[in-house]
């Protein structure tokens, strides 16, 4: 333990925490500094000015140490102690200045007032220990009960002083409070210390009256008061008390892993050195396996310790808090003395590095079985979000994945009953660090692959697995309130821009809120724009000026929206939802206001824009030959005149089943086959191409050769009955090899509703223009439609069969065609290669070609999800450099610079992980390092108790 003298290790425990929590204050305060005042800012820069002065004395302190070979002395120890704790002291005392309540608090991290504390606990936790090694020198003799008395003498003291002192209290005033709370700072460091250096003094004896017994003060150290802490946190003694209900005090240590680690790591402490050198190598190793078991739990309470006084006042079991904190110094002792004992043998480097890979295992063990949840449920979320059509799939290990799943919701419960706000201290973020790259899955996502592979609690009207990490889809619910804020005024204004062979045209919006009571409305609408038209701009009118919208990452637009949101301010939100329907929302709107929104919108032809029953008309039909055909590589648009030129087809038809596979639904394959082949004779379908995917939670699509003479038994019933999957996969390749027939899709279930359906498939409605329909065969041999393209699971009338097939056209020649269109009046955008390219010259700023490129990039990530981690990243990026709206995008309208910066934050934390991971559902959480809270509370509520009980005196008397 002496080399913790060595200067060397300030620059680890002291100027490298520093560093890091000045980056971390440092980017907090680039974001909220503009909704600052005056006063707080110039506060943030007096701390930030001390943190930079107290870390430059000691790295200073430390080099000046190293070059004289000399070692930290006890008033090192002193001053670091003195200084660090007055800079706690005074930072806790400013926190309501440093973050003044009228700061949003969503703008900043839910841990900030704690990181202080968390970053300087390495310097205060080393600095008590070079004061207890200085205290106690190897060279003489030391007693303990002298230390242990002290430790007594302080919670009696403050025993007395609560019962005799405070009573008899006279007066009061602002220094006393500060007094009464240095007094409860200097007993508490007074009692640690006395209590760790009786510990260490004990734990060094190797003869005498402690050494005799040392068997008995270890199996309470080490064996006894760790087993009985872990009982009573996890409420074992206490099983009615309201607060073990929802798991243990300090974190859930509920697993019978903790229990045996516990006790492993006492036998090991207990064992006596064996006489030879390599049976103490070995012990030497175990006890420095267990080490960071010790470690672990140290770190846990250091935290804690200031309220270990006041918990042995108050309560018996107070004691407990200090367990960890004795166990350490007694293990670490057992260490040192195993170590002075086998280097003539073995030489100190060797037992260094084995001491290092030994506290390697445990971390390590929890690594790989991090690393096992995070291969699960990332292998899952590529399986449902992002997956690849060309291959047969590859199913991740359901085991492994339904503990990964119970896992991620027992970590994502931050605001448990945990006292530190977490699952498991420290833990919970690194696993969230690991598996969820610090951000998190929703409950419906998690639902979603419950259903999926394990056929558990259908959700219905949710966004479709794929859809939703394809478009980063945090769908904002889109509502059409009865009474509020409706749109009174829609006007367009439309220039032809010559040199990019488009229109450029404005919508104005002007929205009235006609309620009158006084509470806030939201405005809230969905419209649809015509292929090849493309939004480029967005404006909201916000405190008299105009404010332009950003464009930003999907998912943390949505975020931020909401965030802001609920702090009524004005934030306005433009995005897609799916296929070429997008949403506008604006918010708020207060007693009869009037506010004013615009859309700028590219687009080739002139068209007819309409949104909430008003219609404005975008441009001017052009001379004959003004407008020429356009397209960029790998995408082309296709007007509505071009296609009036093509000629009119009907395609033919082919029943495509889609075959009920889900778990539990063995018995139903006769009813199955009964039900098909009765609609093949009913229809005379040819059998020659007719398709059956068998669907659970994998797909397998075959042909009709021997599939309804199949038994049950020859195959697999296992998932959910994933119809997403089935319909996405068919309408991708009928998109990607287009031919003469089309399917029509008849989904042959025991109970329809319990397939995982999503909200519709419209972002897809180019793969197949000759219906809008699939259907449900009922038992009773009926076909029930469901639209495609919205609304799937809503049920319409039955009907006998199947509806004829609209007319389409072939482009650009019946001969070849590379894709079929419908025989509409509308234009059409048809992908001619699997991968457009995206040459930066295309990707011009506000260019009508840059938005055909990008829709054919969209397009193409939509046939090929796999791509999603790399290809999305760059749609993004390309969407952020021409400024046109993509389904991975939105528009967002924001206030001021602070939620502009808290915007870019997220987004750049969104980027970095699983297309598939959201950006959470209770941001507001304390994560962490928040164990400090505790320290930082309980020193403010003493206190408080303090000064309100003294005031209560002063007023008796």
């Amino acid at each position: 333990m002496r080399t913790l003298l060595n200067p060397r290790w300030l620059w680890l425990l002291n100027t490298l925490p520093i560093l890091v929590l000045l980056a971390l204050l440092g980017a907090e305060y680039r974001v909220i500094r503009t909704q600052l005042p005056p006063e707080s800012r110039l506060l943030w820069q007096w701390f930030g000015a001390a943190l930079v002065g107290l870390a430059s004395l000691h790295a200073a302190y430390a080099a000046w140490l190293t070059r004289r070979r000399a070692r930290l002395t006890s008033a090192y120890a002193l001053a670091a102690l003195g200084l660090y704790i007055a800079f706690l002291y005074a930072y806790g005392h400013s926190l309501g200045q440093l973050l003044p309540f009228s700061l949003p608090r969503w703008l900043v991290a839910g841990d900030l007032p704690f990181y202080a504390g968390t970053f300087l606990m390495p310097t205060l936790a080393h600095a008590a220990a070079v004061l207890v090694l200085r205290l106690t020198p190897d060279d003489r003799p030391h007693r303990a009960l002298p230390s242990f008395g002290v430790a007594l003498a302080v919670p009696v003291g403050w025993y007395g002083f609560a019962q005799v002192v405070l009573p008899l209290w006279r007066g009061y005033h602002r220094l006393s409070g500060h007094v009464l709370v240095v007094v409860l700072i200097a007993g508490t460091l007074v009692f640690l210390l006395a209590l760790a250096r009786g510990v260490y003094i004990v734990a060094a004896r190797r003869a005498g009256h402690w050494a005799r017994y040392q068997w008995v003060w270890k199996l309470l150290i080490a064996g006894v008061l760790p087993l009985l802490g872990l009982a009573v946190n996890n409420g074992l003694l206490f099983k009615g008390d309201s607060l073990w209900r929802d798991g243990g005090l300090f974190g859930d240590f509920t697993g019978p892993w903790w229990y045996g680690l516990a006790a492993l790591n006492a036998v090991l402490l207990l064992l006596p050195a064996p006489a030879r050198p390599s049976g103490r190598l070995a012990l030497y190793l175990g006890r420095g396996v267990l080490l960071a078991y010790t470690l672990y739990f140290f770190l846990v309470f250091l935290p804690f310790l200031p309220l270990s006084v006041v918990a042995v006042v108050a309560a018996g079991v107070g004691f407990l808090l200090l367990t960890p904190l004795a166990l350490f110094v007694v293990h670490v002792r057992e260490l040192a003395h195993d170590y002075a004992a086998l280097r003539p043998f073995f030489g100190g480097r060797k037992l260094a590095l084995g001491l290092t890979a030994a506290v390697a295992v445990l971390p390590l063990i929890v690594t790989l079985h991090y690393s096992r949840h995070h291969a699960a449920l990332h292998q899952a979320l590529d399986y449902v979000y992002t997956p690849n059509y060309t291959r047969p799939a590859t199913l991740p290990d359901t085991v492994a994945l339904h503990q990964t799943l119970a896992v991620v919701r027992q970590h994502k419960e931050n605001r448990s009953a945990s006292i530190t706000g977490a699952h498991l201290p420290y833990l919970s973020a690194y696993f969230n660090w690991l598996v969820l790259d610090n951000l998190t899955l929703s409950e419906d996502k998690i639902g979603t692959l419950a259903q999926v592979f394990f056929n558990q609690a259908p959700r219905r009207f949710t966004a479709s697995p794929v859809a939703a990490v394809a478009t980063s889809t945090t769908n904002l619910a889109i509502r059409s309130p009865e009474a509020g804020p409706t749109l009174t005024g829609l006007a367009a204004r439309s220039y032809y821009d010559a040199a990019q062979h488009a229109w450029v045209s404005w919508v104005d919006l002007t929205v009235t809120n006609a309620d009158t009571i006084g509470q806030f409305g939201e405005y809230t609408t969905t419209f649809e724009l015509p292929a090849g038209c493309f939004v480029s701009n967005y404006y909201l009118d916000m405190q008299g000026r105009r404010e332009p919208g950003i464009l930003a990452e999907k998912r943390a637009a949505a975020w931020v929206y909401s965030q802001i949101r609920n702090e009524n301010r004005d934030p306005g939100l433009l995005h897609y939802l799916s296929g070429n329907r997008l949403a506008l929302r604006v918010f708020p709107f207060g007693p009869r206001e009037v506010r004013r929104t615009g859309i700028q919108l590219l687009h080739r032809d002139p068209l007819t824009f309409t949104l909430d029953g008003r219609a404005v008309q975008l441009g001017q039909p052009l001379k004959p030959g003004a407008s020429r055909p356009a397209a960029v590589e790998g995408v082309a648009y296709v007007s509505a005149a071009e296609k009036a030129a093509l000629p009119v087809t009907r395609r033919q038809p082919y029943l495509h089943f889609i075959v009920d596979m889900s778990a539990g639904k063995e018995a139903q394959w006769k009813s199955y086959r009964r039900r098909m082949s009765a609609l093949l004779q009913q229809h005379g379908a040819n059998n020659q191409h007719t398709q059956y995917s068998l669907t659970g939670a994998e797909v397998i699509t075959l042909n009709s050769l021997g599939m309804l003479e199949q038994h049950a038994a020859a195959y697999r019933f296992a998932g959910g009955f994933y119809l997403d999957r089935a319909i996405r996969q068919t309408l991708v390749r009928a998109a990607e090899q287009p031919q003469a027939r089309y399917p029509v899709f008849v989904v042959v279930s025991a109970d329809f509703d319990q397939a995982i359906l999503p909200a519709d498939f419209a972002d897809l409605r180019h793969a197949l223009p000759d219906t809008d329909e699939f259907y449900e065969l009922t038992e009773n041999g009926r076909l029930v439609p469901h639209s495609l393209w919205q609304h799937s699971a809503a049920r319409q009338a039955p009907v006998a069969r199947p509806a004829a097939a609209s007319p389409v056209v072939a482009w650009p020649t019946a001969e070849r065609p590379v894709a079929y269109l419908p025989a509409s009046h509308q234009p059409d955008v048809v992908l001619t290669a699997a991968q457009p390219s995206a040459a930066e010259t295309t990707i011009q700023r506000r260019s009508w070609r840059a938005g055909l490129l990008l829709h054919g990039l969209w397009r193409a990530q939509l046939h090929h999800p796999e791509t999603t981690e790399a290809a999305g990243l760059r749609l993004v990026q390309h969407s952020f450099r021409a400024g046109i709206l993509t389904p991975l995008t939105a528009y967002l309208a924001l206030e001021n610079d602070a939620q502009k910066a808290a915007l870019r934050r997220k987004q750049v934390q969104l980027l970095a992980g699983h297309a598939a991971l959201d950006a959470g559902e209770d941001e507001q959480r304390m994560s962490e390092p928040g164990d400090w809270v505790l320290l930082v509370l309980a020193a403010g509520l003493l206190g408080w108790h303090w000064r309100q009980r003294c005031r209560t005196v002063a007023a008796d008397a």
